[in-house]
C-alpha cells in the first residue's frame, strides 16, 4: 500500500506539474493527490514542484494550502489540521541523524512528528524540525528555524526561530 501510494504521488505530480499554478489547478491536482495520504480533508491545494516523502504517513484537514517547492519528509509522521498553510519552499522533516564513529552518514535517525494546528503559517523558506508543534493561528516568519513548539496566536521568526509576538487571539486585521 505504501508503494501504491508513493507512486501515484509521483505520477499525479509529474502529470500535473506543467500546468500553472491557478486555483482551479491547484484544487484538482489537490484532489487527485488525496489517495497518497493517510487521511486527506476536502479542498487540498498543492502547488507545482512539491516533494513528500512517506506521504502515507501524513494526516491532512480541510482547506490545506501547500506552496510551490515545499519538502516535507514525514517518515516521523505530519499532521497538518483545517487550514494550515506552507508557503513556497517550506521544509518540514521529522527526522535528524546522530553520528556514529564521527561520522553522520550512518548513524541511526531520530525520528518525531510534526504537528501544525489549525490555522497555522509556515512561511517562505522555513524549516520546521522533529517533534515540533506549533500552536493554531501561529506563524512561522520566513527563513526561519523552528525547532521548538511554538504557542497558539504567536509570530516566531529567527534561527533558531523565537517568539517575537505572542497575542492572545490575532483575529483582528490590521
Amino acid at each position: 500500500m505504501r508503494l501504491f501510494k508513493y507512486l501515484w504521488f509521483h505520477l499525479v505530480m509529474s502529470a500535473t506539474g506543467w500546468l500553472p499554478d491557478l486555483r482551479p489547478v491547484l484544487r484538482a491536482r489537490g484532489f487527485l493527490l488525496r489517495p497518497s495520504f493517510k487521511t486527506c480533508g476536502r479542498n487540498l491545494q498543492v502547488a507545482r514542484r512539491v516533494t513528500i516523502n512517506f506521504s502515507n504517513r501524513m494526516e491532512i484537514g480541510r482547506d490545506v494550502y501547500i506552496g510551490t517547492g515545499c519538502w516535507l519528509h514525514a517518515r516521523g509522521g505530519i499532521t497538518l489540521e483545517d487550514e494550515v498553510q506552507l508557503g513556497p519552499y517550506a521544509v518540514l522533516v521529522t527526522g535528524d541523524h546522530t553520528r556514529v564513529h564521527g561520522s553522520y552518514r550512518y548513524g541511526p535517525r531520530k525520528l518525531a512528528p510534526i504537528r501544525l494546528r489549525r490555522g497555522s503559517w509556515v512561511s517562505a523558506h522555513a524549516t520546521v524540525t522533529k517533534g515540533v508543534t506549533v500552536g493554531c493561528g501561529a506563524l512561522i516568519a520566513a527563513n526561519s528555524l523552528a525547532m521548538r513548539n511554538v504557542p497558539e496566536f504567536a509570530v516566531a521568526g529567527g534561527v533558531p526561530a523565537r517568539i517575537i509576538l505572542q497575542e492572545s487571539r490575532m483575529d483582528v486585521v490590521a
